[in-house]
């Protein structure tokens, strides 16, 4: 089968190499290209859709985000309704997303930023540190796995998600349950995808709901944040600070707030990044199973974002 790629700022060599080593895969093609693309069957998406690619591929069956979200597509026309759209789950995204958030959550429990403040002034201060309560907004694949990992580690953990779930350990809320989740939490972690119902969820009402001095850690999508009212929660103290390693445009402006603000730390976009060596593990399993007429793995419903 022949595999078209429009990878928009990744570096599409990676694929290209791994791809082509599979018997499954005759050609793969790199948006834009002049190439006949007639008899691509499976398209690899990473940004925006370029408008008028779907157009030059008339068997197009199955199409996957290069990466976990799928935002990028959501609401696009040129998708036809009836084609099957994946996206990665990949051990090596939830494992290093885990490791990021738990290396965020020990941080601000042992105070570190200060710890690293007196070191530059050769002074010595220990303290003690308290139990944390972690929230996790978003139980999927990546908030189930953090949710285990931190209990594992001791923390009491809970989690809020749409619809109900059974996470041993993890004391679960959903549906109309938001506010009894948020009441009590030391850190709240959002891991949520981003759909109409979710962009700007993190603002100035919902960070009124947490317990005072709540510390945040985003590492979903910058969508999810209203930033004007992060600003506000911090400076009346209602969010003790914040972890952010997504933004509503990337890079950061140099002349942003956040860059200069004493209780924000910034990470540029490296919580948990696509390995296409493991990534495409699961892009050729799907397209065996296009071969072979069997179900997709994690194909996602457009309508509901994830």
């Amino acid at each position: 089968m022949e595999i078209l790629i429009s990878a928009g700022n990744w570096p599409p060599q990676p694929w290209v190499e791994g791809l082509s080593k599979s018997d499954l895969v005759d050609k793969v093609h790199v948006w834009p290209t002049e190439q006949n693309l007639e008899q691509v069957q499976v398209l690899l998406v990473w940004k925006p859709l370029p408008k008028g690619v779907v157009d030059k591929l008339p068997n197009l069956r199955f199409i996957s985000s290069m990466g976990a979200g799928v935002e990028h597509l959501l609401g696009d026309p040129q998708i036809p309704l009836d084609l099957p759209v994946a996206r990665i789950v990949d051990d090596r995204l939830k494992g290093d997303m885990t490791n990021f958030v738990m290396m965020g959550v020990v941080m601000h429990q042992r105070d570190m930023l200060q710890v690293l403040s007196n070191q530059k002034m050769s002074k010595w201060e220990r303290h003690h540190y308290p139990k944390l309560k972690v929230g996790i907004l978003g139980l999927g694949q990546l908030g189930s796995h953090l949710g285990k990992a931190l209990v594992n580690a001791g923390f009491e953990v809970s989690g809020y998600s749409r619809s109900q779930k059974q996470i041993e350990g993890i004391d679960a809320f959903h549906g109309d349950q938001l506010a009894e989740f948020l009441s009590d939490l030391d850190v709240l972690v959002n891991l949520l995808p981003v759909t109409e119902h979710t962009v700007g969820f993190l603002n100035y009402n919902l960070f009124s709901q947490l317990k005072q001095g709540c510390y945040l850690i985003n590492v979903a999508r910058g969508a999810h944040l209203n930033e004007a009212d992060l600003i506000k929660a911090l400076e009346e103290q209602l969010l003790s600070g914040a972890l952010l390693d997504v933004f509503k445009e990337e890079p950061l402006p140099s002349n942003h707030p956040f860059w200069s603000h004493p209780k924000i730390t910034i990470t540029p976009h490296i919580a948990s990044v696509t390995t296409p060596s493991s990534a495409m593990k699961l892009v050729l399993e799907n397209c065996r199973r296009l071969q072979s007429g069997e179900p997709f793995l994690h194909l996602v419903d457009l309508s509901r974002g994830y």
